[in-house]
């Protein structure tokens, strides 16, 4: 059976399931969108409002990702170092975007800048670039105003993060942005039932890009449903919204007419693969009469924010190091000597609900939880005074507060990295013998962390370190004998998949083209943190859905041209 699809009228469903569309049907449009996370969901609300016509495909359902998350498995060659495949992601309307934190921050300038010292840096375009679409991100994002500076965002921005601190090296006056967080899926289903120009299919997983015989343009794409149906889509362009890892596997399993992979050109497909990676390895001490600000602020629009340490460009490009930024955070959680008693139950309600979290300490698990009861048991004033405020702003608002933050009576510390990781060719992602049950191959992930990321996570401390004692305001010391060695040993960040099908201007140096357009593919783009040619310190969110923003603009600008 074969049909052709209309753009949807008024009265027609615009979400549907598709698993109730006939085997070998054969639907067709102008752009179809492949994911429906925040780079799917964005770009498609920006194509309906050009009046583009666009099929958005959703491998999981409205609520839940059913029997689709069991295609997400694959292989880790690190699994000490690396998440499985099916753990933070999720495969529904609004993709993980049901699980994330909601932090939100901006690249710099320098992320975007060729830099001698780390090998495949630079992007095509400067960040001015991305400005006016980190704006519109901003609003899709739900967190505030598309401003990063103390003196511009906080509705009091007269107090030092450090009193007396000045900024030089180390620069103490950005902040970054929390969305409530937003689901993408929930926030904006009805606006997409609303769109006349725009049919959602849920249960819908591409498996297959079929290209013509010359491998230089998509002529349809194959959907799969666990009703064991099968149908087509015929766009005129197609954009891949799957994710770091989804759209890369999608490119390399397609490989009929192109034998490496769609887009393996430059044998750059897969490679270059980053995550962020981060955590504890120091701890600060302040001067007594420094009166840190630690926690989170409101801006002006009551969005919360918080303070951050950050190199400044100029020392980072002296001391060539990697993008990096730090926190102040509360003491470790599953480490009773902290003597909270609300860290204590926090850290007892987590270990119930998640039983992959190891502590290793003397005396054995139940000798641990023995003396975070006892801190409960000698806390329980401190557990009644705050808890129920912040359950409040945790549980009971639309917009709800990030995390349980302590400030320190000691005027002490730790501090929480995030930082970015060089490209590596040897870091990357390939397909592994085992096949899902759609037969389309599984991933194997070979994920990398180099010398030169860990030194620089170190040398970046030092300096931390040196400015604090320059200043008089304090002095950090590592948390460890041998630091290089326990920062090898963090593992990568959540859900923050990168640079496996890089943004280069030569077309020998990348997947994608500055428009994010496949190179030799005529009609086939990519919304994804898998064209990031660098990762930056900042958690990819926002910059996904700017990107995707700028990429609905030139699709609108250049729909007439593609045959």
């Amino acid at each position: 059976m074969s049909g052709r699809y209309a753009a949807p009228g008024k009265a027609q469903i615009v979400i549907r399931d598709a698993r109730k569309i006939a085997s070998g049907s054969t639907l067709e449009c102008d752009v179809c969108v492949v994911g429906a996370g925040a780079a799917g969901i964005a770009l498609t609300l920006e194509l309906k409002q050009a009046g583009v016509d666009v099929i958005l495909l959703e491998a999981g359902g409205v609520n839940g990702s059913g029997k689709s998350l069991s295609l997400y498995r694959g292989e880790c060659v690190d699994r000490e170092r690396h998440l499985p495949l099916d753990s933070a992601r999720y495969r529904q309307l609004g993709g993980t975007t049901r699980l994330w934190g909601g932090r939100c921050i901006p690249f710099d300038g320098i992320d975007f800048e060729q830099r001698s010292y780390i090998p495949h840096s630079g992007w095509p375009f400067g960040r001015s670039e991305l400005d006016p679409y980190y704006a519109a991100a901003s609003s899709y994002c739900e967190c505030g105003e598309y401003s990063y500076r103390v003196a511009e965002a906080l509705a009091d921005p007269s107090a030092d993060m450090i009193p007396g601190f000045i900024d030089s090296d180390l620069v103490t006056d950005t902040i970054e942005r929390w969305s409530p967080p937003t689901n993408f899926g929930k926030r904006y289903r009805q606006i997409l039932e609303e769109a006349e120009t725009v049919q959602v299919l849920l249960n819908a997983a591409c498996t297959e890009i079929e290209l013509d015989e010359k491998g230089e343009s998509v002529t349809r794409l194959a959907v799969n449903t666990f009703a064991r149906s099968q149908f087509h889509i015929r766009p005129r362009r197609t954009v891949l919204a799957g994710g770091g890892l989804e759209v890369v596997r999608l490119l390399l399993a397609s490989n009929k007419i192109l034998k490496t992979g769609i887009g393996n050109h430059s044998d750059w497909l897969g490679r270059g693969y980053m995550c962020h990676f981060g955590g504890v390895a120091a701890r600060v001490r302040f001067s007594a009469d420094r009166n840190v600000i630690f926690g989170y602020e409101l801006d002006r629009q009551e969005t919360y924010c918080r303070r951050r340490l950050w190199i400044s460009e100029q020392a980072q490009r002296r001391e060539e190091l990697l993008n990096i930024y730090m926190l102040l955070d509360r003491p470790l959680l599953g480490d009773p000597e902290h003597g909270s008693g609300l860290l204590s139950l926090a850290f007892l309600a987590k270990k119930l609900f998640n039983s992959s979290l190891q502590q290793k300490t003397p005396g054995g698990k139940y000798g641990l939880y023995w003396r975070h009861f006892k801190n409960i048991l000698t806390g329980s004033p401190e557990i009644l005074m705050v808890l129920p405020k912040w359950s409040r702003a945790r549980f009971l608002q639309g917009r709800r507060i990030p995390s349980l933050l302590m400030g320190s009576k000691e005027n002490s510390y730790y501090i929480y990295y995030h930082a970015e990781q060089s490209p590596n060719r040897d870091s990357r992602v390939t397909l592994s013998e085992e096949r899902d049950c759609f037969g389309v191959p599984r991933l194997k992930v070979d994920y990398r962390v180099s010398d030169k990321d860990i030194d620089s996570v170190y040398r970046a401390h030092q300096l931390l370190d040196r400015e604090l004692r320059r200043q008089e305001c304090g002095e950090l010391t590592f948390v460890a004998d041998d630091p290089r060695s326990l920062i090898r040993d963090h593992k990568a960040t959540l859900g923050h998949h990168i640079g496996t099908t890089r943004m280069a201007g030569d077309a020998g140096q990348g997947v994608v083209d500055q428009d994010c357009k496949v190179h030799g593919i005529a009609n086939l783009y990519i919304a994804s943190s898998s064209i990031f040619p660098t990762s930056s310190q900042a958690n990819p969110t926002l910059t996904i859905v700017a990107m995707a923003i700028r990429l609905a603009k030139h699709l609108d600008t250049t729909k007439g041209g593609v045959k």
